[in-house]
């Protein structure tokens, strides 16, 4: 049997989509615990491709979710304040 070689996939790592859905969740956490009313995330790198993801850990969790645009196109998501059940 001959052996296989790996070849490497072009394109964003997924690492990337990770870090944003991370920084999502660690929001959502923040708010549904009642250590913060509101967060703002800006700057994530890919936050159309985890945007999904965010609202359904979001939902879950009872807390409010919001993705914005300023007139540049920069995204920004607000968590927060937690919705009744």
């Amino acid at each position: 049997m001959d052996p296989t070689t790996i070849l490497p996939f072009p394109g964003a790592s997924p690492e990337t989509f990770d870090a944003d859905l991370a920084e999502i969740e660690a929001g959502v956490t923040l708010v549904s615990m009642g250590l913060a009313t509101r967060v703002r995330l800006v700057g994530l790198a890919h936050v159309d491709d985890v945007a999904a993801a965010g609202l359904a850990l979001a939902q879950a969790a009872h807390v409010a979710f919001a993705l914005e645009r300023n007139p540049n196109g920069a995204a920004a998501v607000t968590l927060g304040p937690r919705t009744s059940a």
